[in-house]
Formats: structure tokens, sequence, C-alpha cells
């Protein structure tokens, strides 16, 4: 499995933002309320993230500072939750901004302002999320063997075997 690219992380931002600003754009059009992020939502996040904080700082306190291995069937599953926090973490982050950015105008009135302040604080919940999985999958990525590349280099090859 691939790290996660940045570029993918970016344009899951833009993408939820887009998306957001224009549902929120919509439903105001047709005279329709939107309504307000509830306190759990970035609660719910925040928690999720020191999971993830917790989960990465165990792994590479284990793996590269202890250099214990880890069982393989966990590292593949604390992997993918890793790389899927990340992707989720992104679009909500965007999603959030979006709705943010299209109450910004609006801040002086105090329903507005209130809606603005609580999608702010679901923006960081969310980016804590994302920095939670990427530093989770980095954590679990094991250290190259160096003494498989002193018997690559003897042999004159990369490693591989034909």
């Amino acid at each position: 499995m691939r790290t996660t690219r940045p570029a993918v992380l970016v344009a899951l931002i833009l993408i939820g933002g887009a998306v957001a600003w224009s549902g929120v754009a919509i439903l105001q059009a047709m005279g329709q309320t939107v309504g307000r992020t509830p306190w759990s939502a970035p609660g719910g996040l925040a928690f999720f993230a020191a999971l993830l904080l917790l989960g990465a700082w165990y792994m590479y306190d284990r793996i590269h500072r202890k250099q214990r291995s880890v069982d393989g069937l966990t590292a593949v599953r604390l992997l993918a939750l890793a790389k899927a926090s990340a992707l989720v973490g992104a679009l909500a982050t965007g999603v959030y901004a979006g709705i943010a950015i299209r109450f910004l105008p609006s801040a002086d009135i105090p329903d507005v302002r209130t809606r603005v302040i609580r999608a702010v604080v679901t923006v960081v919940a969310a980016v804590a999320v994302m920095v939670g999985g990427l530093l989770l999958e980095r954590a679990c990525k094991v250290p190259e063997d160096p003494d498989q590349e002193e018997r690559a280099a003897r042999r004159g090859g990369n490693g591989r075997q034909s």
C-alpha cells in the first residue's frame, strides 16, 4: 500500500469545501434553513484524533525506538485505519471549511456567528484527524533492514533475486 499523497488530501479538501459551500447555497436559495453543527462533531473528531495520535506514538515507539516486531495483520489493519482516517479527515476539513466560508459574510448576526465558530472548531478537529492518520501511517512503516541492503550490495544487485 502506498503512502497517502498530499495532492490527494488537497483534492479532497477542495472537493469537500466546494460541495458543502454549494450545498448550503442551494438550500439557502430554496428558502430552507441549514442546521447548526452540533458540538458532538468536533468532540467526536477530537477524541478520534487523540486515539490516532496515541496509536501513532505507540507504534513509532515499538517499531522505531525499541525495534520490536509487530504482528503483520495488526500492522496492516492499523495502516488501513490510518489511511482511511487521513482521507476522511481531509474530506471533513473541506466540508466544514466550506460551511464556515459560506456563512462568514454574515458572521455579524449572532446565530450565524455561532455556526461559523462551530464549523471552524470542527475544521481544527478534522485537521487533527488527518494529521493523526498521517502520523500513524508513517509510524507503521517498517524501517529498511540494513543487513538486506548489505547482502544486495555484495551481490551487486538491488536485493531482488531472479
